[in-house]
């Protein structure tokens, strides 16, 4: 019989707060949606018609649209942390109440895991939930409505960038992968540190009469030591998951700028248009690069909620 995921129905109990956050992306898709019509209008009618009026005008819908984008991130940060504290809050609650109905044999084995989740894991969620989640909403929200603005701006620069997706997304799974594995062994590590910790409290009056100093010592400075090889190991992986989408990325760029460039002079793209090309392929980019990360984070998330699954499950 599977497991009852405690984690994600406590996520659950939050509905309206997701439909709010839902609501308030839909208003930045729509700002992001009509800021390039906007650009295009200044640099390939209003300028060319030398109709001050017309710049003005459009120039005061951009702001406009800058600031619902603004406004719509600050209020889904606002509501994430809101939700998320009261989540950590209810995950902490459970925690504790779990740890005082385990059976007698389990508390030294849980009790390591406990201290772990308590501090560790429940901060890993934290940050998830109350910052990266929402900027992950407006990342992928940006690089949909991007997506439909080149292709309706020139469908070859759109069908360019599509092909090379999947390399992206190959590079992203196999990093995850990775960072699964990398996590568990990190957490593992930690909850053996902490029982050390729990260890040297309660027996320092032994170890003080025993004279063992250095045996607890070596001990720890061992554990400390892997604890930080694999940490290493975690931080490299995550900073090989930043470089290389984002060399390809960079890369991309740089052709689709080639081709467009090309492509105006030979009369096939207006200024305005290619402006909102070079524009709208880094603000693709730039996006999925952030996503990509915010997933690489999802990995850890997920060791912790089966941490702490583990105990409250």
């Amino acid at each position: 019989m599977k497991k009852k995921n405690m984690v994600f129905e406590q996520i659950q109990k939050y509905r309206i707060g997701y439909f709010l956050g839902v609501l308030l992306v839909a208003m930045d898709a729509i700002a992001t949606y009509i800021y390039p019509q906007l650009i295009t209008n200044i640099l390939d009618k209003a300028v060319p018609e030398k109709d001050s009026g017309e710049i003005i005008t459009n120039v005061v819908y951009m702001a406009v649209c800058q600031f619902v984008s603004i406004t719509v991130a600050l209020l889904l940060s606002y509501l994430f942390c809101r939700m998320s504290n009261r989540f950590i809050i209810r995950i902490k609650l459970l925690l504790i109440n779990s740890m005082f109905q385990i059976d007698g044999k389990e508390i030294g084995a849980k009790s390591n895991l406990f201290m772990t989740s308590m501090s560790t894991d429940v901060n890993i969620i934290e940050m998830l939930s109350s910052r990266m989640l929402s900027d992950l909403l407006i990342q992928i929200v940006t690089v949909l409505i991007t997506a439909v603005v080149l292709i309706q701006i020139n469908s070859v620069i759109f069908l360019f960038m599509l092909v090379i997706y999947p390399t992206l997304i190959v590079i992203q799974v196999s990093f995850n992968k990775k960072m699964l594995v990398q996590s568990r062994k990190v957490m593992g590590k930690m909850d053996v540190g902490n029982g050390l910790v729990k260890e040297f409290v309660s027996c320092l009056y032994e170890y003080i009469a025993l004279n063992g100093k250095n045996y607890y010592v070596n001990k720890f400075c061992n554990n400390e030591k892997l604890l930080r090889k694999e940490i290493l190991k975690q931080n490299m992986l995550m900073a090989y998951n930043r470089t290389v989408p984002q060399t390809i990325s960079t890369s991309i760029f740089l052709i689709v700028l080639a081709i467009s460039g090309i492509m105006v002079i030979n009369g096939q793209i207006q200024i305005g248009e290619l402006t909102v090309i070079i524009m709208y392929t880094q603000r693709m980019f730039n996006p999925l690069s952030s996503i990509m990360l915010v997933i690489g984070q999802f990995q850890k998330a997920k060791v912790s909620v089966d941490r702490i699954n583990e105990i409250i499950g």
